[in-house]
């Protein structure tokens, strides 16, 4: 019998989804519960409705409240969707009985694993950052099994219930073509990355444009500026600087294998694929993240040598640009450290997440 399986996550936890589903390959029917909207009261698609819809992988759009630490006047509004959620979760498990839920966090996975602890369905969850969140911590008394990328975050869950399995990554980052995706001239011009995630960063954005003239003279720049800085990005007309709202994975991998800078946000994957990969970065978290957690991320790496963490508050774009100029004049020192650091950051994440489900259910 064909196991039905459940991955049930929020918008910014995309990445590692996706690498468990290339793991997946035929053990199991997926179905994906997410957001179909990327904002809410937008009409513009997630990227993980795009990304899942465009594999062919059925897509059921969850109506879920976002959990908030402050009070406001979206709160009772925000509290009322989570009935609304599980509701609906409960509902598709009730006729569909799936064989597992998977949760990637967030508050729209909470409403799932609650739906598949009531129809007793096991329930296993991943948290990509160092410090769990909100969600993470309420779905984690749901779980059969808690996933962490970090080793240091064990210490957030009950002893015997957590495993470290590091975070799943996907295979075609490790394996760049060896063609690049649009010309251009990247031995005499380093290339640089800036990358604001699946937003784009558009305050980090408004720092750099500016400096992109500057930058130009030294640089060769790859720019993912997200929907909301693509119209500004594409009035900077230069043969060396490539802007899009999103760079697909082939694209991506071809970038980072050859990037010698990158800057950008410290989500957890984007920090652990730089790690990996043996990059410099230099890494604005971003301000406003759930309990400080780009924060956290950034530091974990600057403490390996291989990141520079810069707060945002504190930025202009003239003390950017000197930054930026301070770890270019030692970029040996810092490639040197990154360099050693990549052969200590496990690339199997999504090996090791299957190996667990194996574990609660039994797999093919």
């Amino acid at each position: 019998m064909t196991k039905k399986i459940i991955i049930a996550m929020c918008g910014g936890h995309i990445t590692p989804a996706l690498a468990l589903i290339d793991a997946l390959k035929d053990a199991g029917s997926i179905v994906f519960f997410g957001r179909k909207y990327a904002i809410e009261g937008s009409r513009a698609q997630s990227a993980e409705y795009r990304l899942i819809t465009e594999r062919g992988i059925p897509f059921i759009p969850i109506a879920a409240g976002r959990l908030q630490r402050r009070i406001t006047w979206r709160t009772i509004p925000s509290l009322l969707k989570i009935p609304v959620g599980c509701m609906q979760a409960l509902w598709y498990c009730i006729r569909s009985r799936p064989s597992l839920i998977v949760s990637f966090g967030g508050y729209v996975a909470l409403p799932v694993a609650i739906a598949g602890w009531i129809c007793r369905i096991p329930v296993i969850t991943h948290e990509q950052t160092l410090v769990p969140g909100l969600a993470t911590r309420l779905i984690a008394g749901f779980a059969r099994r808690v996933c962490v990328t970090f080793p240091e975050t064990l210490s957030h869950f009950p002893k015997g219930k957590a495993v470290v399995t590091g975070l799943p990554m996907r295979e075609e980052l490790f394996h760049p073509s060896k063609k690049a995706p649009v010309s251009l001239t990247i031995q005499e011009y380093p290339l640089m990355y800036i990358t604001g995630g699946g937003t784009g960063a558009r305050s980090l954005n408004r720092l750099l444009f500016p400096l992109l003239a500057e930058l130009l003279k030294t640089y060769t720049i790859m720019h993912q500026v997200g929907d909301a800085s693509l119209i500004e990005a594409q009035k900077i007309h230069h043969d060396r600087y490539i802007a899009a709202s999103y760079f697909p994975l082939t694209t991506v991998s071809w970038i980072l294998a050859h990037a010698a800078l990158v800057i950008g946000r410290s989500g957890a994957n984007t920090v652990m694929e730089l790690a990996a990969l043996g990059k410099v970065s230099l890494l604005v978290p971003l301000p406003w993240s759930a309990g400080g957690e780009q924060q956290k991320n950034a530091e974990w790496l600057a403490r390996r040598g291989a990141a520079v963490v810069l707060d945002q508050a504190e930025l202009t774009p003239q003390t950017l640009e000197q930054k930026i100029m301070e770890v270019q004049k030692n970029i040996i020192f810092f490639q040197n450290r990154a360099s050693a650091f990549a052969p200590e950051v496990p690339r199997d994440g999504a090996r090791l997440l299957l190996h667990e489900i194996k574990q609660v259910i039994a797999l093919p």
